[in-house]
Parts: structure tokens; sequence; C-alpha cells
């Protein structure tokens, strides 16, 4: 690089400059993107791996049982059939 003054005292100097100002923001983009998509898988794997345990944790609870509460129909039968009784008494 030529200035006003003359050939630049440091052109070894100037080229490394010339190529940090025009390389250097791609690099900037690229280690930006190279770091966010890291941080995505870590945070991927970390969501599969809690998954993961929580299916693991729900296969070993046992199934309930017929006579659990909320499973008994004669039950049910009976609270819904109050349920949808008229109450309401009307005079002719």
């Amino acid at each position: 690089m030529h200035s006003a003054a003359g050939p630049s005292p440091h052109p070894v100097a100037d080229w490394l400059l010339d190529m940090t100002l025009i390389v250097g923001p791609y690099l900037a983009i690229c280690l930006l993107a190279y770091l966010l998509r890291e941080i995505y898988r870590g945070i991927r794997d970390l969501l599969g791996r809690a998954n993961r345990q929580v299916d693991d944790a729900l296969a070993s609870v046992p199934a309930a049982a017929d006579n659990q509460s909320g499973t008994d129909q004669r039950a049910l039968d009976t609270i819904t059939a109050a349920w949808n009784t008229d109450t309401r008494k009307e005079t002719p």
C-alpha cells in the first residue's frame, strides 16, 4: 500500500491489517454460527436425555389395578344417574 508519503515502511503489517479488515468480519460470523450450533446441539442433547429419563421413570410405574379410584364403573354409573336426575318439581 502506498501513501502520499511513499511506500509503507511496514508492508507486512499493512497486509495483515488489510486481511484483518477484509476477512475478519467473515471469520467472526462463521465463529458465531459455529458457537450457536454447538449451543443448540448441547441443549438438544440435554433435553433428549431428560426425555429418556422421564420415559424410563414412567415405564417402571406399574399399571393401576381396576379397583383404584376412578375406575369403578358401577360407582361412575351411580354418580352419572344422580347427576342427570331432574330434581325440579313443578306443580301444574
